[in-house]
């Protein structure tokens, strides 16, 4: 059975984390993935951070950095030189098959490349044109570099991490940027229903600060509807106060989401802290909030008696829940995630059998899968061109006036 998004055919002209895992989750639902590269290959590819290669240059590497590699699966690389009138009639005759076009460079940008919407639509006026922002396409910081780190501070995110007077913390995983990837896939279906209902294309617009302030969506409605304004507050909050959060057993951390009013009692009697259950300084969810700083000593000795697995078997008999917190060797050895399918092997030109996430959308009918591994940079230059009309001597003078690079063969084996 098909893929659900086979025959639809995306321009991928984005960089670094937001906007290529859109498109390679377009590719995990059969889209047609055109990679749009420059002749010297995208910063992140080389280990480098976007937007710093005047600084660190982009020297060529033997292989890819995972980084890159986690973003661009399901595509095919075409690096080329967009500064020449050749390139850019190159663009136009993909753009004129194209459903979606993706990028993510700074308001103005593109259209100083001469691929603005405007001229992109009057080329194939059924386009489906998603661009990726920083701080939004208009307003007074709209010209700033975006980040995820920018977004999290901008947006609050990093005031409510950590402990009450410990420094700011951001959150670890790029979550904006991952985020950001999954409303563009949104915005782009809801683009095709429209387009395929009346016929007309447009131009999908996401930006790091409005997907930040979404995936705080409860917090920020605190403060917008009763003006209640969200602090820092650890491994708690006023609507879960503690023993909500995350404790270190005797063989790792675990997570405890039971205990509050009125199952404190029980679970100080699981803790083996029965003399806790009436301190007037925690015998409620109200004194727990406002005392935790003299209850987290307490519980995280209590909690260091035993092993992960000790405490999971204890509170599950007391009929409350208590979870691990793994890391990444535990989670990646862990049967449910074997289970859900959600680690996949794909066959690297160069590294040869990686592993790699699979597809967290799960279609009974048309389930999605990886298609390609990521690629090599101009891996597939020539037979892109080829789909488009150019001959193999077109190509050649292409390939020779540096319009156009493609990758030398590089067996894995």
């Amino acid at each position: 059975m098909g893929l659900p998004l086979e025959g639809i055919k995306v321009l991928d002209f984005s960089l670094a984390l937001m906007g290529p895992l859109c498109g390679m989750m377009l590719g995990d639902m059969g889209a047609e993935v055109v990679k749009i590269e420059r002749l010297t290959g995208e910063a992140i590819r080389r280990g480098k951070a976007a937007g710093m290669e005047e600084f660190f240059g982009l020297e060529e590497a033997e292989i890819d950095d995972p980084m890159w590699l986690a973003h661009n699966r399901n595509k095919r690389s075409l690096a080329i030189d967009l500064s020449d009138e050749r390139g850019q009639g190159v663009i136009e005759r993909l753009v004129k098959g194209a459903d979606v076009v993706l990028h993510s460079f700074r308001p103005g940008t593109m259209e100083k490349m001469g691929l603005s919407y405007q001229t992109l639509s009057r080329i194939n006026p059924h386009i489906i044109y998603c661009s990726f922002y920083g701080f939004g396409e208009t307003g007074p910081l709209a010209h700033r570099i975006g980040g995820d780190m920018y977004s999290q501070a901008f947006t609050g995110m990093v005031s409510l991490q950590g402990c009450p007077g410990d420094p700011p913390t951001m959150v670890s995983a790029a979550i904006v940027d991952h985020a950001g990837a999954w409303m563009g896939a949104y915005g782009i279906m809801v683009a095709m229903f429209h387009r395929a209902r009346t016929g007309e294309g447009q131009e999908v617009v996401i930006n790091q600060i409005d997907v930040a302030m979404y995936l705080q969506m409860s917090e920020a409605h605190l403060y917008l509807i009763d003006g209640i304004k969200c602090q820092r507050a650890g491994r708690a909050s006023p609507v879960s106060p503690p023993p909500y959060g995350a404790y270190p057993a005797a063989d790792g951390d675990i997570i405890t989401l039971f205990g509050s009013d009125p199952l404190w009692p029980r679970f100080c009697g699981v803790l083996g802290a029965e003399e806790l259950a009436d301190d007037p300084r925690f015998n409620n969810d109200k004194s727990r909030y406002e005392n935790r700083k003299d209850l987290y000593p307490l519980l995280d000795r209590a909690f260091r008696k035993k092993t992960k697995g000790e405490w999971q078997r204890l509170f599950r008999e007391a009929g409350m829940r208590c979870d691990p917190c793994l890391d990444y060797e535990e989670l990646f050895n862990h049967p449910q995630v074997e289970a859900n399918e959600m680690v996949v092997n794909l066959n690297h030109p160069v590294r040869g059998m990686i592993k790699m996430l699979g597809v967290p959308v799960k279609l009974k009918k048309t389930p999605g899968r990886p298609q390609l591994p990521p690629p090599l940079l101009g891996e597939h230059s020539e037979e892109i061109l080829r789909e488009i009309g150019y001959t193999d001597e077109q190509i050649g003078e292409l390939v020779a006036a540096k319009v156009i690079k493609v990758a030398p063969a590089k067996p894995c084996c």
